[in-house]
């Protein structure tokens, strides 16, 4: 490869940014032979966008037939982007961009309400910082590196995130009315609050009342990350208005199974959830915004589908943030907290998303927030020897951080000199010295030469 890119980050080896905090780093740029370019500039930028297809039918012209189409929904929203040339200008002229190795900094600052990053099956929200070649005469040569950015989301500000969540569901089934007796399935649920960040324990109870003839084969609970995209349909060419469409996707990222319930028995399940590093709900009520996400914490009583009636479901929808609660820290159940608590949270860890879903090629996986608990409901900071790590500020000084150590922009190099060429004539200029040899057309005349004397005028020559 003629040329290859190396992006790092200024004390921030994974690239992690929460929104309105300065990003900065080097880009580490090596050629192996000289490339003939107009300039370089590297793009910070962050954007989202939305596409997947469908099958529609359309009415044909005359209005007698149904014609099947594919069509493409999309949308596409800059939160922001800068441009920074490091090597020569906009529009420039041809440079020439030596071989070798070069360092270009890079700085800028997030916008305060920038979204946070996301990856999935029908859309993206994606952070990244490029480095462009602008070639005169081929292709430009483009790099890019991802970068993870979070937008705050501290469950402490609304008052509601403590309350718990609470419900008492039943249900008969047509098997027990064939012999008479058509009692009901009760589920009373409950947890301790209605608002998790990612790795704390989402602590449950349970307490199934089985008075039917009907066997439960399983009492689940599961989170689900609920994705709703939205992206245009049609063509603004006709001045129409074009429609706007929706496409919802769920996806299980945590199960837990508690165990069977037989039928006319009861029992009771007080156990845990762990929330996987994943995207922050989207709290904000825009209706425009290409990409939400929020979630539901699912309740299942799990029967034979041979009995009627399904499944006994209870669903709440469940609040993920990135700072979890103070009232938290302690939790071990509903209505049970730890007494040795300290109500301090500490600093989180910065995990990989737990879902699979990528849209289209890209393969990049954000990071979020994630609390180590330990057993006392209390949070470290993931090291090996358990201290906490210091608590990530939201807007770093520019002093704090070292001054980048970077090699100064090549310049293009000055033609060298022509060498002065020195011809000679192809005639002596000067003529010989006694006693040597000269040249004359090449031939080489010895000092005492004497020319031959001219033939008598009487002398006959002829052919003998």
């Amino acid at each position: 490869m003629s040329s290859k890119v190396t992006f790092a980050f200024d004390n921030n080896p994974q690239g992690v940014y929460y929104a309105g905090q300065v990003i900065s780093g080097t880009a580490e740029l090596i050629t192996d032979r000289p490339k003939t370019i107009r300039s370089i500039y590297i793009t910070i930028n962050g954007f989202g966008e939305t596409r997947w297809q469908e099958n529609v039918e359309k009415s044909s012209e005359d209005g007698s037939t149904q014609v099947k189409s594919l069509a493409t929904h999309t949308s596409t929203e800059i939160y922001y982007t800068n441009d920074q040339y490091v090597y020569g200008q906009s529009g420039g002229t041809q440079l020439e961009l030596p071989k070798g190795k070069f360092v270009f900094p890079f700085h800028t600052t997030i916008p305060p309400n920038a979204p946070t990053s996301f990856n999935g099956r029908h859309g993206q929200i994606k952070h990244e910082v490029t480095l462009t070649i602008d070639r005169s005469v081929r292709y430009n040569n483009i790099f890019k590196q991802c970068f993870t950015v979070i937008l705050p989301t501290d469950l402490n500000a609304k008052r509601e995130h403590v309350q718990p969540l609470k419900r008492i569901e039943e249900k008969s089934f047509w098997w027990g009315s064939i012999f008479g007796a058509n009692k009901p399935m009760v589920m009373d649920v409950s947890t301790s609050f209605s608002a998790y960040a990612p790795g704390q324990k989402i602590h449950f109870h349970i307490a199934l009342d089985n008075q039917s003839d009907v066997q439960c084969q399983d009492v689940k609970v599961r989170l689900f990350k609920n994705v709703t995209y939205r992206a245009k349909s049609g063509s603004t060419a006709s001045g129409e208005k074009p429609e706007i469409k929706v496409n919802e996707t769920e996806s299980r990222i945590a199960d837990k199974h508690c165990g069977e319930v037989l039928k006319h028995n009861k029992a009771t399940f007080n156990e845990y959830l762990v929330v996987p590093p994943t995207t922050p709900t989207t709290l904000e009520n825009n209706d425009n915004q290409p990409i939400k996400v929020s979630y539901t914490l699912r309740f299942i009583a799990k029967t034979f589908r041979l009995h009627g009636g399904g499944d006994l479901v209870v669903d709440f929808p469940l609040v993920i943030g990135t700072v979890p609660l103070l009232a938290s820290a302690g939790d071990l159940g509903p209505g049970q907290t730890n007494s040795n608590s300290s109500g301090f949270v500490g600093a989180p860890v910065f995990q990989e998303d737990v879902s699979s879903e990528q849209f289209e090629s890209n393969t990049y996986k954000p990071r979020y927030p994630v609390y180590n608990f330990n057993g006392n409901g209390q949070s470290t900071a993931g090291n090996s020897n358990g201290t906490t790590a210091p608590t990530p500020s939201l807007y770093p000084k520019a002093e704090d951080k070292p001054p980048v150590q970077h090699t100064a922009n090549p310049v293009s190099p000055a033609p060298a000199p022509a060498p002065a060429i020195h011809k000679s004539p192809p005639y002596p200029t000067a003529g010989p010295n006694p006693g040597t040899n000269f040249e004359v057309l090449g031939f080489s005349i010895p000092p005492d030469y004497k020319p031959t004397p001219s033939a008598p005028a009487d002398s006959s020559i002829g052919w003998k």
